[in-house]
């Protein structure tokens, strides 16, 4: 029983021993000392990276807005009798879009008739009964003053007669207000007023656009202004629509926004199918140029958000990581990588 109690232990021992011996590769054969044998140095086409010199390019967001746009409104205070046209309606300039209520101006107008036609009556008698004063006051019949009396009563009738026509021509004027038409040609943008509604004079009731006639609107920063000139042909992208085009530059406002330090510009673009007011655009400003290094994009070799190019050292390959710029064409630029005389294996 003893013998056992040491032996178990010391069999534990050893069979540790040589598992520790086994770990380390005591069991396997070793591999003579000697240098490694070198691979054949690379034979095939080389690339050798250069710098060159590309426009330095910032995209500004920008915005479509309309050229022509307007808010129609009433110029009486009234109810709104019809409206005509709907949200996207296309309407032409002069075209009757909405009636007020014209029963009170319309009374007005006839009130204003009424008292010219009375007062028309009394300027004549007034004058009859003046040429009949003057003729008997030729004959020493009746005394000047009785002349002076009726040329007084001529006068005020004459001018309430001038007043009452300038009345009438006001109320005819009020009166074509309650017919409201389109100042431009257009498209409806939005109805802001209903039928059955009171309108004040400036009250809104609806807003027009020219969708022949569209800009872009860029907020541009205080250093790249100088860039810019009036008539400058400039670059610019609508990303919804995947549409690029050039845009004239047509105005610049003189003031910089004090809180976003930058200038408005506004660019006059031609005209594009399905380009609407409020669509997201981007405005493409040549800063200058800057020497940079790009390489041919088939010459990179990407594993998942790595990317990878075979550069050639002492004739062998070796790999090494990119960080990669924007592409432009059929090159990309490289950040940070690669330097001036690199050479590259350029893939078979």
């Amino acid at each position: 029983m003893s013998r056992n109690k040491i032996f178990i232990p010391v069999l534990a021992i050893f069979c540790l021993l040589l598992m520790v011996v086994w770990l380390a590769g005591g069991f396997q054969n070793k591999l003579a000392p000697g240098n490694k044998s070198e691979l054949p140095a690379y034979q095939g086409t080389r690339y050798t990276v250069q710098k060159s010199l590309i426009a330095m390019i910032e995209q500004v967001p920008a915005s479509v807005v309309a050229k022509e746009n307007t808010l129609v409104s009433s110029r009486l205070l009234a109810e709104l009798k019809t409206l005509n046209v709907r949200a996207g309606d296309k309407v032409t300039a002069g075209q009757l879009i909405a009636t007020l209520d014209d029963a009170e101006l319309k009374a007005e107008l006839q009130r204003v008739a009424a008292q010219q036609a009375a007062n028309s009556a009394k300027l004549e008698q007034a004058t009859k009964q003046l040429v009949r004063n003057k003729s008997l006051n030729e004959k020493g019949l009746i005394a000047i003053n009785q002349v002076d009396e009726w040329q007084a009563t001529v006068n005020e009738l004459q001018a309430q007669d001038k007043a009452l026509q300038e009345a009438y021509r006001s109320a005819e004027v009020a009166l074509g207000y309650t017919q409201i038409t389109a100042p431009i040609s257009g498209k409806v943008v939005a109805r802001l007023q209903e039928p059955g509604s009171m309108v004040s004079p400036g009250g809104a009731i609806i807003s027009l656009f020219n969708p022949l006639q569209l800009q872009i609107e860029a907020p541009i920063r205080e250093s790249q202004v100088k860039h810019i000139q009036l008539g400058s042909e400039i670059k610019v992208r609508i990303p919804a629509l995947d549409i690029s085009q050039t845009a004239r530059v047509s105005e610049m406002v003189p003031i910089a926004d004090s809180q976003a330090r930058s200038f408005i510009i506004k660019l006059d673009m031609p005209l594009l199918q399905n380009v609407v007011p409020g669509m997201y655009a981007l405005v493409k400003l040549v800063l200058g140029e800057q020497a940079v290094i790009q390489i041919p994009t088939n010459m990179i070799s990407k594993y998942g958000q790595l990317a990878m190019v075979e550069v050639i050292e002492s004739g062998q390959l070796h790999k090494r990581y990119l960080r990669l710029g924007e592409e432009t064409g059929n090159k990309t630029i490289v950040i940070s990588g690669l330097n001036e005389g690199d050479q590259l294996a350029v893939q078979r």
